[in-house]
């Protein structure tokens, strides 16, 4: 039975659905020709992708390794395929099944799926971090030892033990002080070759002197800050800070005065190597008669006596000279050294009212942030203002990124700090349970 008599039978039996019109059976012999040849067309092409598939295997697996993407051949040949496929449309069910399997010979490829919104919100955020400038600490000049820090003019000083240091750039170099000083403050200035030292001369605690040293080139020149304090009592520097300019001399320290047993016997004519109070007596060591006892009412009021009964006293003071060798003695309300500037050519001393640097003095109350308890210090710099001040308790930081607690700067608990400059860095020190940190703004 050909085809045309298959048409016909299928006509006959469902004659009663279909209403013959001239020219029926021809179209149908027409669409069952075309399915024909598609069919046959498609098969052939799926014969030569598979014969293309395996020759391309074969080759990439050989020079390759089979790990490259599929050759410009095989990309061709998926291609022709593909665009006979999308030819073949027709809506009879078996024309969907072709098409089905033509799409499962197409080859697939590993692609990177879309970022997610979370993802894409986080890689902004790292991006912008790693793009922002951050604070980071410095080692001090000995690793491990601990580190008191000193801004002065535009450098940084380092202080370890009896040694000081000066930051230059990346690393810390040894200053070369005098021998003969006890150094308790330094003052670079505007160089080494203008350093000034102040310290205790002498290593007799009864008779040292406090002198200020000021080097110009290769000569030194020495003036003697007078001792205020009454016989018997010395006194033990925690901290100073030193400014020298063409018109005076200035110091502020923190000390603690007490009375000293040997230099209070000294001040009354008695030699003695060692001694101790102990109530009104006077308990010595003699260096010709051995244990020798001292009652302290045979000697009559002490001006020392208020130490003796209430033992050592811990106070500020500032001391700036104010021509002809005459000093002028300020005591300071606190218990930390006050920080100095020199501002127009005129030590600047900073208080409750202002916040002074070399060059610049602020007005608290002018900066402060609104919600903030205290200020503690300001700095102004070519890319704005950077501040320390108090809120809620802790001690927060504004510079160019915003405000954030110091906690998150450094990774104790700070409980003081101070901003400074170097060169062209920001710099901050603070002070926490551990000692003093030196920070840097940078990269």
């Amino acid at each position: 039975m050909n085809l045309d008599d298959e048409v016909r039978r299928h006509l006959r039996d469902t004659g009663e659905q279909v209403a013959l019109t001239p020219g029926l059976v021809d179209a149908v012999r027409i669409r069952a020709a075309t399915r024909s040849r598609r069919r046959r067309r498609l098969f052939s092409g799926l014969s030569s992708l598979v014969a293309i598939a395996i020759v391309g295997g074969f080759i990439a697996v050989l020079f390759r390794g089979g790990a490259q993407e599929p050759t410009s051949l095989e990309v061709a040949a998926l291609t022709a395929t593909a665009n006979e496929s999308e030819d073949f449309n027709d809506d009879t069910t078996q024309d969907s099944e072709i098409q089905a399997s033509v799409a499962s010979t197409s080859p697939t490829y590993e692609t990177v799926p879309p970022a997610t919104d979370d993802e894409s919100q986080n890689s902004a955020v790292l991006s912008k971090k790693s793009a922002q400038t951050d604070w980071i600490e410095v080692d001090g000049p000995v690793p491990g030892a601990s580190t008191e820090y000193v801004y002065s003019g535009d450098a940084v000083l380092g202080r370890v033990g009896a040694e000081w240091f000066v930051r230059d750039e990346s690393s810390w170099r040894q200053l070369e002080l005098p021998d003969s000083l006890d150094v308790i403050a330094v003052d670079l200035g505007i160089g080494e070759d203008f350093l000034r030292v102040a310290g205790w001369l002498g290593d007799d605690l009864c008779s040292r002197e406090l002198v200020i040293q000021v080097k110009n080139g290769n000569q030194w020149e020495q003036y003697e800050i007078p001792d205020q304090l009454a016989p018997g009592l010395i006194s033990s520097v925690s901290g100073a800070r030193l400014r020298v300019t063409d018109h005076e001399l200035a110091m502020s320290r923190i000390e603690e005065v007490a009375v000293n047993p040997v230099c209070l016997l000294q001040s009354l004519g008695i030699d003695a190597v060692e001694a101790e109070i102990v109530d009104d007596l006077v308990y010595a060591t003699d260096p010709k008669a051995g244990r020798v006892i001292y009652s302290l009412s045979k000697f009559g009021p002490l001006e020392a006596q208020e130490f003796i009964t209430s033992g050592p006293s811990e106070r500020s003071l500032l001391v700036r000279s104010t021509g002809e060798g005459k000093w002028a003695t300020t005591l300071l309300p606190d218990h930390r050294v006050t920080e100095l500037g020199v501002v127009d050519g005129i030590v600047m001393t900073e208080d409750a009212e202002h916040t002074v640097h070399d060059g610049q003095r602020l007005k608290r109350t002018e900066v402060i942030p609104s919600d903030a308890e205290q200020l503690i210090d300001a700095l102004v710099t070519s890319s704005g203002m950077s501040m320390l001040f108090e809120r809620d308790e802790k001690i927060w930081l504004r510079d160019t990124d915003g405000e954030r607690p110091l906690n998150q700067v450094s990774d104790q608990p700070v409980l003081w700090g101070r901003l400074g400059r170097v060169s062209a860095e920001v710099t901050m020190v603070v002070e926490t349970e551990q000692g003093q940190a030196l920070l840097v703004w940078g990269q």
